[in-house]
């Protein structure tokens, strides 16, 4: 999947002129705060995802009421229009040649694959950036678990409001019951599900490590609470739940699990350098994107915010020889435009604009070719 055209109306500081795009390799320059990150985080949201800065939707409109996305995107399949659309009165709403869609149909359509500065938090950061990381996973890997993830969560909230309430003394033991059944039912198979993916993503990931060199060929990713059932969690409710009733939350299950990094078995966090995390993030990212690929038959766009900031031109050069042949690939730089002229089409933002329409062809990019 590729975009031919993105077009943001009133979204941050960029221009409502379309952007248009070729095919392979595209590089968009500018200084800080110029829009190319702005123009990045528009096709991720244009493609069903959230944010990849966090950031909420009332942050991407400049009056803080409204904006929209819009673009075209070329598929095995064919060329489709779709769109998003943000109000603080409707809330998200996405479309697909015209007609209204949901996000996961959208996020189907349209597979991507996102690596920014925040992406480090998967090694250093807390739980919740593993946990969505895993769940990202999931849907690229599978759209449809979507609804187990639903259940999970709609459980999870009965469950947390009764428990509020159980502080009370309000509802009867056997309507909590009945939903820690629930939770217990639902949060097994989100479990399964996380599991099932992080195998599919691991045997991609281990020889993307090795490839990288002998210091990346050690790392793995854990999933401790992937085994446990439905009974066993079940089970641990029922023995956290005075404590549970007392706090007024639920204090086991897949909303509080964590991915254990580790490099020779030691935690990662403690044991890789800055630079190296930035590494071990870009191959983490690079496996979830072979991933995507090989599960829904449709290579993703790959998209990678301020790729080399911080990297030495060999890392940069290694990073760039990864990459995926053939695929949809979009890179923001701050570094100086010229020197990827040879390597990718270039597009350069100034003041939310973007100029140096690509020619329509494949750019060949000295290292791309290797696929997993």
């Amino acid at each position: 999947m590729r975009f031919s055209e993105i077009s943001p109306h009133s979204f941050r500081n960029l221009s409502p002129d379309p952007v248009l795009l070729g095919r392979g390799l595209h590089v968009i320059a500018g200084e800080n705060g110029q829009g190319k990150t702005n123009l990045l985080e528009a096709a991720a949201l244009l493609c069903g995802q959230r944010s990849f800065r966090r950031a909420r939707p009332s942050a991407c409109a400049p009056d803080g009421d409204a904006f929209a996305v819009s673009g075209r995107i070329e598929t095995s399949t064919g060329s489709e229009r779709i769109a998003i659309e943000w109000s603080r009165e409707t809330g998200r709403r996405f479309a697909r040649g015209g007609k209204t869609v949901g996000f996961r149909e959208l996020s189907e359509l349209a597979p991507a694959v996102f690596l920014a500065q925040e992406s480090r938090d998967l090694v250093a950061g807390p739980p919740e950036s593993r946990r969505r990381f895993l769940d990202r996973l999931v849907l690229g890997l599978r759209p449809a678990a979507g609804d187990d993830l639903a259940r999970f969560e709609r459980a999870l909230a009965e469950r947390n409001a009764l428990l509020a309430r159980a502080r009370l003394r309000e509802p009867g033991r056997d309507e909590i019951d009945a939903w820690t059944e629930e939770f217990a039912a639902a949060g097994a198979v989100v479990r399964r599900r996380r599991s099932e993916a992080l195998a599919e993503w691991a045997r991609l990931f281990e020889p993307l490590a090795r490839e990288a060199g002998p210091e990346y060929a050690s790392v793995r990713a854990d999933y401790p609470a992937g085994g446990e059932s439905a009974e066993e969690l079940g089970s641990r409710c029922a023995k956290l739940f005075s404590v549970e009733a007392r706090r007024g939350h639920s204090l086991c299950g897949p909303q509080r699990d964590d991915l254990v990094l580790t490099r020779a078995g030691r935690p990662l966090a403690a044991e890789a350098s800055s630079g190296e995390i930035q590494r071990i993030v870009a191959l983490v990212k690079l496996a979830e994107w072979h991933a995507v690929e090989r599960a829904r038959g449709e290579s993703p766009l790959l998209g990678a915010d301020d790729f080399d900031a911080g990297l030495s031109a060999k890392s940069v050069d290694a990073f760039l020889a990864t990459l995926p042949a053939d695929a949809a690939v979009l890179l923001t730089t701050a570094s100086d435009p010229s020197r990827w002229r040879r390597r990718a089409t270039v597009l350069v933002v100034e003041a939310g604009r973007t100029r140096g329409a690509p020619d329509l062809v494949a750019v060949p990019a000295i290292g791309m070719g290797r696929r997993a």
